[in-house]
């Protein structure tokens, strides 16, 4: 953080930018959802469970990514909610996602 001369919540948002910048999926599958100006970060079942600190429990969430004309429905059990994204990030990191209703 020092080299780059960032406080420790603009490294943080950095890096999540950097999920943007990568196509919001890293190659172990987790995938980055914005959602309502809120950033979350899904995770695989062989990744076992989120930190505990932000997991949005082990019910059904479900989401369909804005840029799939298919709007295809995605489940994941496991979500981290990172937190909201400041404004000074935010146009750089637009909603990807939204919350598809239960079934």
């Amino acid at each position: 953080m020092a080299a780059y001369r960032v406080c420790s919540s603009c490294d943080f948002w950095l890096m999540c930018l950097g999920y943007a910048m990568l196509g919001d999926q890293d190659p172990d599958g987790r995938r980055a959802l914005r959602i309502d100006g809120v950033h979350y970060l899904s995770w695989t079942e062989e990744q076992g469970f989120p930190p505990e600190i932000g997991y949005v429990g082990g019910g059904e969430n479900r989401y369909v990514l804005l840029d799939d004309p298919t709007g295809t429905v995605h489940v994941t059990r496991r979500l981290w909610l990172m937190g909201t994204i400041p404004d000074a990030f935010r146009d750089r990191m637009p909603d990807n996602a939204v919350f598809a209703p239960p079934t």
